[in-house]
């Protein structure tokens, strides 16, 4: 799962890492746009275990419940539920407790759901009470909340960046013991600083403009001197057009509308359009990197192609696309190793299987450092299809905007 996930996502920057602690109880709380992704990028990076709470009803079929809890996740239920749930709940609240009295980690999604759009949905005040309830039961005098901020780059494509921020802890005892008899109070004064805290972390809008700063982020990141900036910086100058974006006047945002609808109405994308002004690459380069690649995808391709179907075809919801493409694609490359181990040590000798693998794991790695090259041959090609006209009439509305974030790049 590890290799899978580094495939996916060429670069994951982990920033301030070192407010986690090393050992302890602790609350985590985060923005929610990564679905189960946002939990299993956390699980890696972490020196230690990790348990979060995910919706209830994926844990109902037993088979899906062991795995599930085998990999320190837990139910939790929505009150629409229905009154079955609360009781549910009651006990997925004793597990939080428990866990945080034996001095674990437990990860929260206080947005309830996931949602990859660039804005916070309310939070919902659970976890802050559970936090409280915490410190009755273990006789805690505190326990930290520490905030991270999810960003990623993309949702869907392959090779994308994701930016994980730690953001500062917050101490609960300040609002416990200040509201000690206004229970509700401390609970919502708490809730209440866990937004800021995220809102501070995160590349986030408001919800009418969200769609606008996806736009403005994917032009931004053609920019050489943006692709020249530290991970820091690049994270903090995203941050700084979010805030300004909100500020934005009409006139302002025109450009970007404008571009969007000619995005949309051509059926074209950002990197195509890119793509479109950059040279064709050299012909015989280009097929010296399919034959070197070319061994590495006959063997991985077949459980890759698979995965990549499973998520095209059959996930509903975008914000899961990511997982279940990383999860599928390493549990079906797994078991065709294991299949064609099986087989080749079957038909030739177990020696020649072990050879298989270890030439197997070469030309991989080898299609994983080739792939980028092959696919921004592939989008140069589309991009040179687009129509000359096209090009140049898309071309103005782009202008304005890279003009417009030239401010953020000096």
């Amino acid at each position: 799962m590890t290799i899978a996930t580094r495939i996916f996502y060429r670069k994951i920057h982990f920033l301030n890492s070192d407010r986690i602690p090393e050992n302890g109880p602790a609350i985590l709380i985060a923005n929610h746009p990564g679905s189960l992704m946002d939990a299993a990028l956390l699980g890696l990076l972490l020196k230690r275990p990790i348990h979060f709470f995910a919706r209830g009803d994926i844990f109902k079929s037993s088979l899906i419940s062991t795995i599930l809890r085998a990999l320190h996740m837990h139910p939790v239920h929505h009150h629409l539920d229905g009154r079955s749930s609360l009781a549910a709940n009651d006990q997925s609240f004793e597990t939080a407790i428990q866990l945080l009295k034996n001095g674990e980690l437990v990860l929260f999604f206080p947005e309830g759901f996931s949602h990859i759009e660039h804005y916070l949905l309310p939070f919902k005040k659970g976890s802050f009470r559970l936090a409280f309830q915490t410190m009755e039961k273990a006789g805690l005098e505190s326990l930290p909340i520490l905030p991270i901020g999810f960003h990623y780059s993309h949702p869907t494509s392959v090779f994308s960046t994701v930016w994980i921020m730690a953001g500062e802890k917050i101490e609960t005892a300040a609002y416990y013991f200040n509201n000690e008899d206004k229970p509700a109070q401390a609970i919502r004064k708490l809730c209440d600083a866990a937004y800021q805290a995220i809102s501070a972390i995160t590349i986030q809008v408001d919800k009418p403009r969200a769609d606008l700063l996806f736009t403005i982020l994917e032009v931004m990141r053609t920019e050489p001197a943006y692709q020249s900036m530290d991970t820091y910086k690049q994270w903090q100058c995203e941050k700084n057009i979010s805030i300004a974006l909100n500020n934005y006047s009409e006139n302002q945002l025109f450009p970007v509308k404008a571009y969007q609808t000619e995005l949309k109405v051509s059926h074209l994308k950002e990197e195509w359009m890119v793509a479109a002004e950059k040279p064709s690459p050299n012909r015989w380069l280009h097929l010296l990197n399919w034959l070197l690649a070319t061994p590495g995808f006959l063997i991985h391709g077949i459980p890759l192609l698979i995965a990549k179907w499973i998520a095209d075809n059959k996930v509903k919801r975008i914000d899961f696309y990511a997982w279940i493409l990383v999860a599928a694609g390493a549990l079906i490359d797994l078991a065709w190793h294991f299949l064609l181990f099986i087989l080749i040590g079957s038909i030739m000798s177990y020696r020649f299987a072990l050879l298989f693998l270890v030439v197997s794991l070469i030309a991989g790695r080898i299609s994983l450092k080739i792939s980028p090259a092959i696919i921004q041959a592939n989008r140069i090609a589309k991009g040179k299809k687009i129509p000359a006209s096209t090009v140049q009439l898309m071309r103005v509305n782009r202008s304005k905007i890279r003009n417009e974030l030239r401010a953020y790049l000096s």
